[in-house]
């Protein structure tokens, strides 16, 4: 869950006096006294802690909407299944819900689609990656949710050893393969690469789909049958196992990894180098966080790509939106508008008065580039522009959380020694019959 998420404990930002319509919202407290559901998780985590403030009562929203927000405080591990119960059921318990991107084509139908709202308000979707927008839309091309809390993938890495060793930060897997090996040949007892193997969550997919689209290959073609065990596949899975196995520049205990054992690599100083989601910058930036040689030696960039193919890394995203029976549609609407609207994401994302509390997450692009957020986070924000502009997400299928299993399953059969070509192919099985009983061929 803090891998989707990043968690800490939050205050509210310190917050000027603004209209309603600043935000977009309507004039005149047309909806006062309303009282609004959300379904969501993890008030820990630092934007969704100071949103929950910003919006609850005493806070800027209900001062100038007159509505109060209740976010309910779900456990994660709880909460699909939560809100799949409210969406088929008919529940009229909660108005918005938000969501986890994999989880989306469960969920679409029992949500309100947002054109006709986002044409009148003039939201301007430009300004969010493709990645974000495509998990917010459904088959029929309508979209059901407005992109509030996303997460590119960086590669993280030891600033003082690459400057030591002259080394060029990597742009390729290739080129981290060969870079991880120097820094293990020059600097005995530090790992090149930290990484994730381990069945947790489907974190052990995030950098093999990196390597599986970039050099051209897919999970599921357009007709939703497998082909993550073709010859771009294969080739993909190959590098993927042999930094673990063949070429030992991954931790051997990386195959029961998931990100908080992965990540801890980089904390404690024993790795250089890590791809994982962005808000792990605060943790790598916090002086109670990180081991004393680590303070002020992390640096990043955009995940790497594929040598002589592309730059395609999973960018993760939660969508928010309307339950199609929800009591205060009209009311949810100008919530999603203020949760979502860029100066009051550019706001969250800059409180940093309290290092604990920092959360650099924002999910357009003009707040990514933003020089008060990039100043209070260290550039990430702009790195993760970089990242964003060619990233896809996960395949939008209803079947994806069965998919998922096979797959990191598998993924951790090869880690521990399986034939590479074999494992993919008896995987592929496995998601073909999952497909063809989800309906999407015979």
């Amino acid at each position: 869950m803090a891998g989707v998420l990043g968690l800490g404990t939050l205050g509210t930002p310190s917050v000027q006096a603004q209209s309603a319509s600043s935000y977009g919202l309507k004039p005149g407290k047309p909806y006062n006294g309303t009282r609004l559901k959300f379904l969501i998780c993890c008030l820990a985590a630092g934007q969704f802690a100071q949103l929950s403030k910003l919006t609850g009562e005493g806070g800027e929203f209900q001062k100038l909407t007159g509505i109060t927000v209740q976010w309910e405080n779900t456990p994660y591990g709880a909460l699909q299944q939560k809100e799949l119960v409210e969406a088929t059921t008919g529940g009229t318990t909660y108005d918005v819900v938000a969501w986890v991107d994999a989880w989306g084509e469960a969920l679409k139908p029992y949500l309100l689609p947002l054109n006709s709202r986002i044409k009148a308000d003039k939201i301007n979707l430009k300004d969010y990656p493709n990645a974000y927008l495509q998990a917010s839309t459904d088959s029929k091309g309508n979209i059901i949710g407005i992109p509030f809390r996303g997460h590119p993938l960086v590669l993280f890495y030891r600033k003082d050893v690459f400057k030591d060793l002259r080394l060029p930060v990597p742009r390729t897997w290739q080129q981290v393969v060969n870079t991880a090996q120097i820094i293990q040949q020059r600097k005995p007892g530090m790992v090149g690469l930290s990484a994730m193997y381990g069945v947790s969550a489907g974190q052990n997919l995030f950098s093999w789909v990196s390597m599986l689209w970039g050099n051209g290959g897919d999970i599921l073609d357009k007709t939703g049958r497998p082909v993550f065990n073709n010859e771009k596949g294969v080739q993909a899975t190959q590098l993927y196992i042999d930094m673990l196995r063949k070429n030992k520049i991954v931790p051997a205990a990386a195959t029961t990894f998931g990100e908080t054992e992965s990540s801890n690599q980089i904390l404690q100083g024993k790795a250089a180098m890590w791809v994982g989601w962005w808000w792990y910058w605060s943790q790598f930036s916090d002086p109670k966080a990180v081991a004393p040689g680590v303070l002020n030696n992390v640096g990043f960039a955009p995940a790497p790509g594929w040598a002589g193919g592309t730059t395609q890394n999973y960018a993760l995203v939660w969508p928010v939106g309307i339950f199609k029976n929800a009591k205060n549609p009209d009311a949810a609407w100008e919530f999603i508008k203020y949760v979502t609207n860029t100066n009051v994401q550019k706001k969250v994302a800059a409180n940093r008065s309290v290092p604990a509390e920092a959360d650099n997450t924002i999910v357009t692009f003009s707040g990514m580039n933003d020089p008060k957020v990039n100043a209070a986070n260290g550039g990430i924000p702009k790195v993760g522009a970089q990242a964003l502009r060619t990233a896809r997400t996960l395949p939008q299928v209803r079947s994806w959380a069965e998919i998922q299993s096979v797959l990191e399953v598998g993924i951790n059969k090869m880690a521990n020694g399986a034939d590479v070509k074999a494992t993919l192919d008896s995987m592929a099985r496995d998601v073909d019959a999952i497909q063809k009983r989800a309906g999407y061929y015979q």
